[in-house]
């Protein structure tokens, strides 16, 4: 088998192994505390995170790790694997459906696995370079798939828009003001993949908020921006629909990305930080 296979398998096993803690959790009562920028953590998040960070050592122990709560583990070998244990805390913790596990993995600085878990959706959306987007049964991931593709829309005015913003944001009123902008869908990205939305805008999401995300959409035939109008994840911006609508909603969010893409390269004084994605 190939390592991308390898790879893919290994990813299914810290997906399930994550859904199986933070369910286990939820049935016995989770406790919270609140982060220096005013998250919530609960000790699921740190359960998963410490149970996923445990299976990396010793299945890929030279391959190094980013993780939501606590950092960045091992030195960089060219590979690297990419954890949000709970995405989603907050709905987490009053009984909602939008929260799951985010996981990616990277080589060579290029994304080459990702997967979002909703566990109470009965849903897996995952991807590897190359060969394509699905979504699946976490019960058999590899056995229940189906392939996604993003919409071929191609008039921002058609097009219908989600995102994970904060109120008052900028770049939502331009869209909402040139389509329709939608708030029913529980987990944007999974309603881009499956056609229920055109567009998705990320304003706040962090490297492992973006990482898997950009790779599914990617293989479902989409695209993913930065505000700069390249592909880094660390720019705490993203936005994501399919091809066709590229060259319109960079027009109508030139200023919008002008804005955060100097304010990203200013000294980091006068750079603003954006909160985390709960």
């Amino acid at each position: 088998m190939s390592a991308l296979a390898d790879d893919v398998r290994l990813a299914h096993r810290l997906a399930t192994r994550a859904d199986e803690t933070a369910l286990s959790f939820l049935a016995h009562g989770v406790t919270t505390r609140t982060k220096k920028d005013g998250s919530p953590v609960s000790d699921a998040d740190l359960a998963v995170e410490e149970e996923l960070l445990g299976i990396l050592a010793i299945e890929r122990p030279g391959d190094a790790v980013l993780a939501e709560e606590s950092g960045a583990h091992g030195s960089a070998t060219g590979r690297r694997w990419i954890l949000d244990p709970i995405d989603g805390t907050r709905s987490y913790l009053a009984g909602g459906r939008s929260w799951g596990t985010h996981i990616a993995c990277e080589a060579g600085g290029e994304l080459t696995v990702g997967v979002l878990t909703r566990p109470t959706e009965g849903a897996r959306w995952w991807a590897a370079r190359g060969h394509g987007a699905y979504r699946s049964d976490p019960a058999e991931p590899l056995a229940t798939s189906r392939r996604l593709a993003v919409t071929d829309i191609a008039r921002l005015s058609e097009a219908r828009v989600a995102g994970l913003v904060d109120p008052g944001c900028v770049g939502a009123e331009v869209l909402a003001a040139l389509s329709t902008w939608t708030d029913d869908e529980v987990s944007v990205v999974a309603a881009l993949l499956e056609g229920r939305v055109d567009v998705v805008l990320d304003d706040g999401g962090k490297v492992w908020d973006q990482a898997p995300a950009a790779l599914l959409v990617r293989e479902a035939g989409g695209f993913f921006s930065d505000p700069l109008g390249g592909s880094r994840l660390d720019f705490g911006w993203g936005l994501y629909a399919n091809p066709l609508l590229r060259a319109d909603l960079s027009h109508a969010l030139r200023e919008v990305m002008a804005e955060r893409g100097a304010a990203l390269t200013a000294p980091p004084s006068l750079t603003q930080t954006k909160k985390e994605h709960t």
